[in-house]
């Protein structure tokens, strides 16, 4: 029997799908918090984040393909925000700020970030910490940086309206 889960743990798949199944047990005690659960707007947005990417990384390609739509440019810093999305990784190796299983790391992991949106959940997680990643629209837009609060507020309209007269004239 051991020889049998030997000879199946070197199949790169069969690893990677035992470390995702670990991060169901955290996941589901993350929902249910009082912080970051259902019943908070943070919370909301960081499980939507999360199951969106989940699913995202089932297709490489396409997740690829939005990464390059989106204009995916830089590296990962090893800040560990992305490690601590929701939950903090099993794998996430604060001292060292390495992870544990880079090699097997699951395609969620692999592929982060897929869109713009999840450098925004990142930077809820953490707001003050500059990510190596940034965005850079198809249409000429500035690149989307991670470490930038993104708020819609009327004050924020009203300075991207200016700064759009301001490249009319």
């Amino acid at each position: 029997m051991v020889r049998i889960r030997e000879t199946l743990w070197k199949f790169g798949a069969v690893r990677r799908f035992w470390l995702v199944l670990e991060r169901v047990p955290p996941f589901v005690a993350a929902a249910f918090s009082a912080r970051d659960g259902l019943l908070s707007a943070r919370g909301r947005t960081l499980i939507r984040g999360k199951i969106r990417r989940s699913f995202l990384s089932l297709c490489p390609p396409l997740a690829r393909a939005l990464q390059q739509k989106h204009g995916l440019a830089g590296g990962c810093s090893s800040c560990g925000a992305s490690c601590n999305l929701l939950f903090q990784c099993p794998h996430w190796d604060a001292r060292s700020r390495l992870c544990s299983v880079y090699e097997d790391r699951p395609a969620v992991c692999r592929l982060f970030p897929i869109t713009p949106s999840d450098i925004r959940d990142r930077d809820l997680v953490a707001p003050g910490l500059r990510c190596g990643f940034s965005f850079r629209s198809s249409r000429g837009k500035k690149p989307v940086l991670a470490g930038v609060a993104f708020q819609r507020t009327r004050q924020s309209v009203d300075l991207n309206a200016r700064a759009g007269e301001g490249r009319r004239s």
